[in-house]
């Protein structure tokens, strides 16, 4: 059964609360208006905008961490992802008493009540608008990304599909998080975009579109299970970059493994008329959060 009203309902409980999202407000606003009253920063041509999940509207449950691309007038050429990384870190050590820590692309900043926010430096190819290049410690190199035409994707993306998008995004995190061990658990940003992928049209229903990403996910991909490799996977908002290009075999082949049960559970649940034991197939997927939205 379609059970649409419990779908309705898993949305809501998995739907970041308004208490997280005003934390998470708050403290990416003021990070970002330090950018513009830092000695160091300030002379850069600082600029800002979200990026992530939190930006996309994709995010789940508690928000933990917000994405921030920092944009600076730097010539990346000559400028190591080292130098850039240890620059920002050394600017936002001075505001917050919390650990301030280098990671592979970005600074991660944690603030006096928790939260964390993952800074992002970034150079414009063409404009401010447009793709960037950010800085990679563990290749030493500079590589292309576009947060912003990955959220113009995922807002044009939702409309065609008459809001369906982002909500199944969320439901197939959602059963992503559940998956018993961390190996089948692929990246959110992967998720995403074989979500995206999948919907070619605008679904029936959740049930019916629950069924066609895992369906499009394994006829599409488990071929490359007898290949040894993993495929790739095009960025939605940016085509040239792979998102998984640091997914491993192992893990790939844990995720379409775990692909192909879940599809057999929920085409059973889908086509099954007892009510009672479709509510039990799909929370074999979705847990105790599938429930009934109060209307």
């Amino acid at each position: 059964m379609e059970l649409n009203s419990y779908f309705r309902g898993l949305l809501s409980n998995i739907e970041p609360n308004q208490c997280d999202i005003d934390r998470a407000k708050q403290a990416h606003e003021d990070l970002r208006q330090l950018f513009l009253l830092d000695d160091e920063i300030s002379k850069a041509d600082p600029d800002s905008y979200l990026s992530g999940s939190y930006a996309r509207d994709t995010a789940l449950n508690h928000i933990k961490d917000v994405d921030i691309i920092l944009l600076i007038a730097l010539d990346y050429k000559s400028t190591e992802p080292e130098v850039v990384l240890a620059w920002v870190q050394a600017a936002l050590q001075q505001y917050y008493s919390q650990k301030v820590i280098r990671q592979g692309r970005s600074v991660k900043v944690t603030t006096d009540n928790g939260f964390v926010l993952d800074v992002v430096p970034a150079v414009p190819l063409y404009h401010r608008d447009g793709p960037v290049w950010i800085p990679d410690r563990d290749v030493r190199q500079w590589v292309l990304t576009h947060p912003k035409g990955q959220i113009e994707f995922g807002v044009n993306k939702n409309k065609a599909t008459q809001g369906y998008y982002k909500h199944l995004v969320k439901i197939m995190k959602h059963w992503r998080d559940r998956l018993p061990t961390e190996i089948e658990r692929a990246n959110s940003y992967i998720i995403e975009s074989l979500v995206a992928k999948s919907l070619h049209w605008t679904p029936l229903s959740y049930g019916r579109g629950v069924v066609d990403i895992f369906h499009h996910i394994y006829s599409n991909y488990a071929a490359y299970l007898n290949l040894h490799t993993v495929p790739i996977i095009a960025d939605p908002g940016y085509p040239s970059v792979n998102v998984a290009k640091r997914w491993k075999f192992e893990e790939f082949k844990a995720f379409i493994q775990a692909t192909r049960s879940s599809l057999s559970i929920a085409s059973s649940a889908l086509a099954d008329e007892e009510k009672e034991k479709s509510i039990m197939l799909w929370k074999k997927l979705f847990g105790e959060k599938f429930s009934p939205r109060e209307e």
